[in-house]
């Protein structure tokens, strides 16, 4: 669990980091930079995978974010596991009108790179990351405004992955191996509907531009 500690550590530091920022620099200033979120991706969430990430705006038409996902479940006795950890950095570019007039709105374009362990196994055959898997690619997404400090945001990756996968079978309490490779994928790598909170109150953090 090193490896998810570190990533969970790294997104409170950033969530202080850039909440004492807002707080700092906006109490005289509505018009004020960064503007940043905290977002959760309702798709991971819904198949049982806990998604966190922060996000920051840079100059209105740049941000970057970090964002992590976590599981951990099994039954032992039925052979069953169901194991991710890993994160997503990422950059994006804002365009259109919305992106002008709030933060974190509109249409967007970006690259991302991912590292990512997995263990996935339904009381049969399994597939296993023994190392990182990494990633790379571009995105493109829209956010919409569904409440004065939360938007939704639609997204999809497309990119390159590649990492060794182990596939075993469960037998006699043990788990036997089928086969050993590397694996290279190029496609969709992940699709998102992710809601967007920006804390703060008043003018602090507020995500619409010029109050």
């Amino acid at each position: 669990h090193y490896f998810m500690r570190k990533i969970v550590f790294f997104l409170l530091w950033i969530s202080t980091i850039l909440s004492v920022s807002a707080e700092s620099f906006c109490d005289d200033c509505d018009k004020c930079f960064p503007r940043f979120a905290i977002k959760s991706n309702l798709l991971h969430d819904a198949v049982l995978t806990p998604d966190l990430g922060v996000e920051m705006s840079l100059a209105r038409r740049f941000s970057v974010g970090v964002e992590g996902v976590w599981a951990w479940w099994s039954r032992h006795s039925a052979n069953r596991c169901w194991r991710i950890y890993g994160g997503w950095a990422h950059m994006d570019y804002w365009f259109g009108r919305q992106s002008n007039e709030r933060a974190l709105t509109g249409h967007h374009v970006g690259v991302y790179g991912s590292l990512l362990s997995y263990d996935f196994e339904f009381g049969n055959t399994g597939w296993q990351s023994p190392e990182l898997t990494y990633g790379v690619g571009l995105s493109y997404g829209y956010s919409i405004e569904i409440a004065p400090r939360l938007n939704l945001d639609f997204s999809i990756r497309v990119g390159y992955s590649g990492g060794d996968v182990v596939k075993y079978e469960p037998q006699c309490g043990q788990y036997v191996c089928l086969s050993h490779c590397f694996k290279r994928y190029f496609g969709p790598t992940d699709i998102g509907i992710t809601l967007v909170w920006f804390p703060g109150k008043g003018r602090r953090n507020n995500p619409d531009f010029g109050l």
